[in-house]
């Protein structure tokens, strides 16, 4: 309930802070002569693009009390469809205004004498490409890093040249609270695009984690032990949880990532956090078979929400396909660290045998706690102790326990798998609050 509460207070101050500028220049109402609908309409469009384009660095900043209530990954995918909504936005504002004056090129030419205009259709072009690029990133084969800094480059651009528009072109902002609201949202972009690109990694330059064990542990996964620096080391984090590990010579990097914590979250003698990277090209594919042991890197964290710690439950049910075992793993560890005897299901999905990960821990651990595993393969062999095909209704039933509508269901995988557990679950009785997904789409 408090969660739910602290989320309700975030997403009312988000909408607050984004309708602000326009009901008080709506309040403020400095228009003497009534003009036509097309012109007001441009000006409301403006005024909510500028909000959203300023607000989205506080989506991504990694402010764990406004993440806690959502988690990162929501808060990720909003702002996605936040910077989808402002390019529309600013479109519209565009085209209500050529509506008005019946002249197209004076509001979408960036190289033109006016400044007021010049920087307005400046802010929307680059609105298009950033939106573009970040929906087409995948086939255009960009990598991740070149895609990330032309996103922050591009988002500054907008919000910069959004403000320059507003102030030199807009009506309402001829009053000085107007002006001082449009340039105090510029000004509170810059603060939160300078904490994370700034702050975050002078904090943490100094204090690098060193690489102590790097190995694969199949299907081209490897299995990266890290060492906390001397007195720098986590205090402790929750099942479930991830953190951003970031490689290169400086925490300035672009070679930022953000990986789930597959290591038992109860405190260690050394402090080592151990995270599983399978190779899906670029960065993981090329810098993180390449790190060896007394390598440096930097480690953002711990982050996220997908964890155990955090709702009741008499068991646990944890639905697992590809790397989102990681999770998984660091759950399983930390139950069996703290004797904690509540049963434990587990379906690992993957393609054949060869493609399970840590297989030969976990059956381990199904030895040393109340655990079953279900294992789901595509391609099953006679020989493989396993069902066959994918993780469907049907393989539920048969494999879940009685009570299991009083259990926590944990899903983390394949987009594909996630929205069918998200469909299945409902439908078998589980309370949709005790059905708990993490997911990650940079872009």
């Amino acid at each position: 309930m408090a969660l739910l509460l602290r989320g309700m207070a975030w997403f009312g101050l988000y909408s607050f802070l984004v309708l602000l500028p326009l009901a008080f220049a709506l309040w403020v109402d400095p228009i003497a002569t009534p003009r036509g609908f097309w012109t007001e309409a441009a000006t409301g469009a403006g005024f909510v693009a500028f909000t959203l384009c300023a607000l989205e660095f506080s989506l991504v900043g990694r402010f764990r009390a406004a993440a806690e209530p959502f988690g990162i990954d929501a808060l990720m995918l909003w702002h996605r469809w936040m910077g989808i909504a402002a390019a529309a936005f600013l479109a519209l504002h565009a085209g209500f205004l050529a509506i008005r004056s019946g002249a197209t090129v004076q509001w979408l030419d960036p190289f033109q004498r006016d400044v007021g205009r010049a920087t307005g259709a400046a802010a929307l072009w680059l609105a298009v490409a950033v939106v573009g690029n970040s929906l087409l990133r995948r086939r255009l084969r960009w990598r991740y890093e070149t895609w990330q800094l032309l996103h922050g480059i591009g988002a500054l651009g907008i919000v910069l040249g959004a403000a320059v528009h507003a102030l030199a072109q807009g009506s309402y902002s001829r009053v000085p609270a107007v002006r001082f609201l449009v340039a105090g949202y510029a000004g509170l972009f810059l603060l939160l695009f300078a904490r994370y690109r700034v702050w975050r990694p002078l904090r943490i330059w100094g204090h690098p984690w060193r690489v102590v064990e790097n190995r694969e542990v199949g299907d081209d996964t490897f299995l990266l032990s890290l060492e906390p620096p001397p007195g720098r080391g986590w205090h402790g984090f929750e099942p479930g949880q991830f953190a951003w590990l970031i490689t290169g010579r400086t925490p300035f990097s672009l070679e930022q990532h953000p990986i789930t914590i597959a290591s038992s979250a109860e405190p260690s003698s050394d402090g080592r956090a151990d995270f599983a990277i399978k190779n899906l090209g670029d960065w993981s594919g090329q810098v993180v078979p390449a790190l060896r042991p007394g390598d440096p890197l930097w480690v953002d964290g711990p982050h996220g929400s997908f964890t155990l710690d955090r709702e009741p439950g008499q068991g646990f049910v944890l639905i697992a396909g590809g790397i989102g075992i990681s999770p998984m793993c660091s759950m399983l560890l930390t139950l069996r660290d703290r004797e904690d005897r509540r049963p434990v299901l587990l379906f690992y999905a993957a393609a054949d045998a060869g493609a399970l990960v840590f297989r030969d821990e976990l059956d381990a651990l199904a030895a040393e706690m109340d655990l079953h595993v279900v294992y789901v393969l595509e391609q099953a062999e006679p020989g493989d102790d396993a069902e066959s095909g994918r993780v469907t209704e049907d393989v539920l039933r048969r494999h879940l326990p009685r009570p299991y509508r009083r259990f926590q269901f944990y899903v983390c995988g394949p987009p594909s798998m996630m929205d069918a557990m998200e469909r299945i679950l409902p439908e078998l009785g589980v309370p949709r609050g005790s059905i708990h997904t993490e997911r990650f789409d940079m872009v």
